[in-house]
């Protein structure tokens, strides 16, 4: 009986052992389940925003006024961001609004839809509108951007002085365009090209950088054009950036905001069409005695 027992338990443990085995074997054979991500090359870093007022002159007259901006991400590779300004050109008010929807990789670039509404109430109001993709190019220190697409817009006249203004702001072609280089990592310096409202423009600026701590940046910026028709002036200003982190000028421009194609106080260059009005007539009395 002694023997008959230890041969059972023999068997019993030998039948374990291979039980352990064969269930070993095949847990090793089944699929490992991937962990899940938990981070991912973000098309915008988190929900960031900036302000700024400027002044100066365009075509011999002086502006002045202020923009904002909002960016929030879309999940992991897209983002969204409002822009909106106000302020003054020629003592008459100008506004604007205007919205980007777009594909980014910090480390690559930027591809996307832009549009923008701007208003000018000289006169009865007119109106410039902008529609067309967008794009960002990043190479080490260097950045080229721009937007193309089709400018619209009215026409609407009224009276300065002795003349008889009428703006017109066709269907057409329109582009913006820069060569941007980043001399360290919060100066950056352009070159650019501006065809607003069928004029061309030469565009050169910079912007710098000083961090102020708490996820925020003050900046120094200042814009030149010079083109055809007199569309020539220069305007600058401070500006304030906000975000979740500190962070340098050119990381900014790259993780956080695109770029501003609509300054506020700054008008679409329309044709403008002077003439004189017409003399006033002269009115005779005649008087007569009797």
């Amino acid at each position: 009986m002694w023997g008959l027992g230890w041969r059972a338990g023999g068997v019993a443990g030998g039948f374990s052992g291979v039980l352990l085995v064969a269930i070993s074997a095949h847990a090793a054979d089944m699929p490992i389940k991937a962990p899940m991500m938990t981070d991912c090359t973000r098309a915008v870093d988190g929900l960031n925003g900036k302000v700024s007022a400027d002044g100066g002159t365009f075509n011999d007259k002086t502006l002045y006024g202020g923009q904002g901006s909002i960016s929030v991400p879309l999940g992991c590779q897209y983002g969204f961001q409002v822009d909106g300004a106000g302020g003054s050109f020629n003592d008459t008010s100008i506004y604007s609004a205007g919205g980007h929807l777009f594909w980014r990789d910090p480390n690559i670039g930027l591809l996307g839809l832009y549009g923008s509404y701007a208003r000018w109430d000289q006169f009865t109001g007119v109106t410039a509108n902008h529609i067309g993709p967008e794009g960002e190019w990043y190479f080490g220190r260097w950045t080229i951007q721009g937007v193309a697409g089709v400018e619209f817009g009215n026409s609407a006249s009224g009276q300065i002085g002795p003349n008889i203004l009428t703006y017109n702001i066709r269907t057409r072609f329109f582009d913006q365009i820069n060569f941007a280089y980043y001399l360290n990592d919060n100066l950056e310096v352009f070159l650019g090209h501006r065809y607003l409202g069928g004029k061309n423009a030469l565009a050169v600026g910079g912007e710098w950088g000083v961090p102020i701590g708490g996820g925020a940046m003050g900046a120094l910026f200042v814009e030149g054009r010079y083109g055809e028709d007199n569309t020539t002036g220069v305007w600058g200003g401070i500006r304030f950036y906000f975000g979740q982190k500190d962070k340098s000028l050119i990381r900014r421009h790259r993780e956080d905001d695109p770029y501003d194609w609509n300054p506020g106080s700054v008008p679409n260059p329309a044709g403008s069409n002077p003439a004189p009005l017409p003399p006033t007539p002269k009115t005779t009395v005649v008087m007569s005695l009797t």
